[in-house]
């Protein structure tokens, strides 16, 4: 007699918000949630623009789980979005699906949106598909940033086996300019450019004129790397969309990337990167 391995449960998570303009200031518009996925609301620093916060309660995501994320900053609308804190993706059953995470970013003419989610971290094991596409809307702007850790290191543990699927697209005015998908199984080739790295982070930027911000971004990158021999960085401009990447190890990598994020954006980023 054979009997067939029990059904794990597994989640199904999704999160819709929404900003528009109202009365002249950017307000809440939409807000859905269902578990595992829910959004906060800080209070904004004086000056600064509205932030949410998401937040997956279930402490992290497994093989199998489904999680969609929505996020739109309507016509004139300015808005920040991150996440509570660094999400964990752990090691897949044997047989298990992958999990999944979607992110869909929209911005109106003339709105601005900060995304901004702290470092996905990618255990040994681990089966991660995730894709973010973004739709810009002719006179909108998006800075965007993601951070992927493979393994983790304090640990002595590094991405050794499993599948990381992150993909990215970028429309402009309903145009596609810009896509870049990032596939890993097992341990990272050092051919692959790595090297001993473990720790990947590329901000995204579009706006309707990009040249003045690439120059203004290839300085501030160098200077945000010139302290740590551990991080490697570039940027480029892609069909006027900016890329820039840092490469190295993780705590060096999230430093940089939050001294030149800071600089950039010229304001702290939200209080849950620095608690």
């Amino acid at each position: 007699m054979t009997t067939s391995p029990p059904r794990l449960q597994r989640s199904s998570g999704e999160s819709r918000v929404a900003f528009a303009v109202r009365a002249g200031e950017t307000r809440l518009a939409d807000l859905y949630q269902r578990d595992p996925c829910r959004v906060l609301f800080p209070d904004a620093e004086p000056g600064e623009p509205p932030q949410a916060v998401l937040v997956t309660t279930s402490g992290g995501v497994a093989g199998g789980d489904r999680l969609r994320m929505e996020v739109a900053a309507g016509p004139g609308a300015h808005a920040v979005v991150a996440t509570q804190a660094a999400e964990k993706i752990y090691r897949a059953s044997p047989g298990s699906d992958p999990c999944r995470i979607d992110v869909a970013i929209t911005v109106g003419t003339g709105g601005a949106l900060d995304w901004l989610p702290q470092e996905t971290i990618v255990f040994q094991g681990a089966r991660l598909v995730r894709r973010t596409v973004a739709n810009v809307a002719a006179g909108g702007s998006l800075l965007g940033c993601e951070m992927v850790v493979l393994g983790r290191g304090a640990s002595g543990e590094r991405f050794a086996s499993g599948l990381l699927l992150d993909s990215w697209s970028v429309r402009r005015a309903g145009r596609l300019v810009w896509t870049d998908t990032l596939r890993l199984e097992g341990e990272t080739p050092e051919g692959a450019g790595f090297g001993r790295a473990n720790a990947l982070a590329t901000v995204i930027g579009v706006w309707d004129v990009a040249e003045p911000h690439f120059e203004r971004a290839r300085t501030l990158l160098d200077d945000a790397c010139h302290a740590s021999r551990d991080v490697r960085a570039g940027v480029t401009l892609v069909n006027g969309v900016l890329v820039a990447r840092m490469l190295g190890e993780a705590t060096a990598v999230r430093a940089a990337a939050i001294a030149f994020l800071t600089t950039f954006r010229g304001r702290r980023l939200p209080r849950v990167w620095h608690v």
